[in-house]
């Protein structure tokens, strides 16, 4: 009786001080927010993604198609845009019931495939299709976690780019969760996959899938852990001339470019 109780009372020891460890990097973590694509045409783009996904569209000169964990948005660029396959941010992906029906009704109105429907690593069925854009996303059967589901990085250096995501923006990393083949780590809506390639990736702005954005209590604070980095924010100002929200873009850790906004942050 005595050995169990010594049992349990280390198997609790474990748990307070694994989650008490834990905590500085729940404190850090930010809400993700959205993607950002390059696209000839955004209503027609945002429609596309309603028509194959679902969600609330929202038109304009960004038009966007909105979500209960995040929004995919659309910049106008009429020029020619490269693909996001061999940037950073290579793809994101997004859960639905059955891939096959997605992928058929992807590939019927514009895309192409990009990589057959398969076993997936942390999930269920997946399959990569490329949109009429350049885009890659990936399909994926993970009824645990609906909607967008994540954003894939690659790097030559995978652990060192993990190290500084979670430096930056806390989140939880799940080891275990990646097979060994992937580095994930969750945020606030979403996970963030991380896999090793072989030749370099280039740096994601300007490309079809331009970046990704999180929302922040503390800019300033943010600011501050980005420079201490070794980055340097390229742009900060009001989300447009009457809004309160302030926005701020960087390229970090192996040129991934970010859009970061604070609600409530432009003081007048």
């Amino acid at each position: 009786m005595f050995e169990k109780i010594c049992s349990i009372t280390s198997q609790l020891l474990y748990v307070i001080v694994a989650s008490l460890l834990l905590l500085p990097l729940l404190a850090l973590a930010q809400t993700f927010t959205h993607v950002h694509l390059r696209v000839s045409d955004t209503n027609e783009a945002a429609q596309w993604y309603q028509t194959l996904l679902g969600g609330d569209f929202r038109p304009g000169g960004m038009a966007s198609v909105r979500y209960d964990n995040g929004f995919v948005g659309t910049m106008l660029d009429e020029s020619e845009v490269a693909p996001s396959a061999g940037s950073v941010i290579d793809h994101f992906a997004f859960s639905v019931s059955d891939v096959a029906d997605k992928v058929a009704l992807a590939l019927s109105t514009g895309a192409e495939m990009v990589s057959e429907q398969r076993q997936g690593v942390t999930a269920g069925t997946r399959a990569i299709v490329q949109d009429p854009w350049g885009t890659n996303f990936e399909l994926i059967e993970d009824n645990e976690y609906p909607g967008i589901h994540h954003v894939h990085l690659v790097s030559q250096e995978p652990e060192a780019l993990r190290d500084w995501f979670l430096s930056v923006f806390g989140g939880e990393y799940h080891a275990e969760r990646g097979a060994g083949q992937l580095h994930s780590i969750r945020y606030d809506g979403i996970w963030v996959n991380i896999s090793e390639v072989s030749a370099s990736a280039v740096p994601s702005r300007g490309r079809s899938l331009d970046h990704m954005g999180f929302r922040v209590d503390d800019m300033e604070a943010l600011v501050e852990k980005i420079r201490s980095t070794g980055y340097e924010p390229h742009e900060i100002r009001p989300a447009n001339p009457t809004s309160t929200t302030l926005l701020m873009f960087f390229e970090g850790a192996d040129g991934i470019h970010f859009e970061i906004a604070e609600p409530g942050g432009v003081t007048r």
